[in-house]
């Protein structure tokens, strides 16, 4: 056996084989962004760094090549037309001690017909099982799979309130951010960027800014946050909110209700400042620039991962009592759990709140920071993630 540099534990000197099995919605890396593509691209690395052989599938993209080798991390991309047929090909052919499939429950099956001498996880970052896989299918996954990982606990505890006897078999591992492509708010470095970004935005560099990061749509909330908005500037005149996003990721498309939210900000324009899709890479500098960060999600979200984001950047969170969102931020401590998720004036509350107290944003920022850094970050996702595949690897 030998030890891993940089990790305090000891691996095999025959390195396991790992398969990641991305989704075939977006490619990875995560040029077209999208969460789990990002996860995956993160771990991979520090898995390779570890000793363990990693090989990820995903779907082609015009700019990735179909197959390439990038910081030891074996990539394989496939048409997405035939695209799990292909996966299904390739692992046919070459064993693999634990193949991770990705938010896909029911690639499981075929996956374990293939290989059955494999172990298999299923890493769940939305409510699947029991939702859009009915009980049928979901029972015989369930049986199945080695392991299933989730991205909260409350996506955990669906599926066990749906299956009691899935339980033992579930592990719940928040996902986190790098620090390091991160620049605190408050830092120097912070001062510079925010000044940069709000004469590119066009804001005055007095003002606060609020800041939203998601999907347009109408169970992510923004149109409440509009609102709230007109409650702020009345006792926050020199605030402006940006909204970063659109209606799906990877594209700029505009809808209905992205004109109807263009239309509720007309009467404040002046205060309101949308950007469309920005890739991943262009993201950390909008935060950096923000006082405050929101999260007006509507649904009962699994956990969206703009919390871990704004939270690298030193900044205070708000965000509602929905699904696994609240999981990350204790109310009072390092944000604001809004429970009137529909009201406007609830969130018009907490922003006035942090803007008129510096020291308070300093405060929570600096805590959300310190966590991402201790413990919500992919260096240590990786290295828990990695425990739990030594224990199903050499699990009977």
């Amino acid at each position: 056996m030998k030890r891993s540099e940089n990790f305090e534990y000891f691996i095999e000197d025959d390195h396991m084989k790992i398969a990641l099995v991305n989704s075939d919605k977006l490619p990875c890396p995560p040029i077209r962004s999208g969460a789990v593509p990002l996860l995956i691209d993160q771990i991979a690395t520090y898995l390779v760094r570890m000793g363990y052989s990693i090989t990820v599938f995903s779907i082609q993209d015009p700019l990735l090549s179909n197959y390439e080798i990038k910081c030891g991390v074996e990539f394989i991309r496939c048409p997405q037309s035939r695209y799990i047929e292909e996966v299904l090909f390739h692992l046919e052919n070459n064993f693999f001690n634990l193949i991770q499939v990705y938010n896909t429950p029911l690639w499981i099956l075929p996956i374990k017909r293939v290989t059955p001498m494999s172990k298999i996880t299923l890493s769940l970052h939305n409510l699947k099982l029991g939702h859009s896989v009915g009980d049928y299918e979901s029972i015989n996954i369930i049986e199945i799979v080695d392991h299933i990982i989730t991205v909260s606990k409350f996506v955990a505890q669906d599926i066990i309130s749906h299956y009691p006897a899935s339980s033992n078999k579930i592990t719940s591992l928040y996902t986190g951010e790098d620090p390091s492509h991160y620049i605190s708010h408050f830092s120097d470095r912070g001062t510079g960027i925010t000044k940069k970004m709000k004469g590119k935005l066009g804001i005055p560099l007095d003002y606060n800014v609020i800041l939203f990061v998601g999907r347009l749509v109408s169970k992510k909330g923004c149109h409440h946050l509009i609102e709230a908005m007109r409650f702020v500037i009345k006792k926050n005149p020199k605030t402006a909110l940006v909204i970063v996003g659109s209606k799906e990721i990877g594209t700029s498309i505009h809808t209905n209700y992205i004109h109807g939210l263009k239309e509720r900000a007309k009467q404040i324009s002046k205060h309101i400042h949308f950007t469309d899709f920005l890739p991943v890479n262009e993201l950390p500098d909008y935060y950096t620039m923000s006082d405050v960060f929101v999260c007006p999600s509507q649904w009962q979200e699994p956990l969206a991962r703009v919390h871990f984001e704004a939270m690298a950047a030193a900044l205070p969170v708000v965000t509602t009592m929905r699904g696994g969102n609240p999981e990350v931020v204790i109310n009072g401590k390092n944000g604001y759990v809004v429970e009137q998720y529909d009201n406007p004036k609830a969130f018009a509350k907490v922003i006035c709140s942090l803007l008129r107290d510096e020291s308070l944003r300093c405060r929570m920022g600096n805590i959300n920071r310190k966590m991402i850094r201790k413990k919500m970050n992919f260096k240590s996702y990786a290295k828990n993630i990695s425990h739990l595949y030594e224990k199903i690897i050499n699990s009977k």
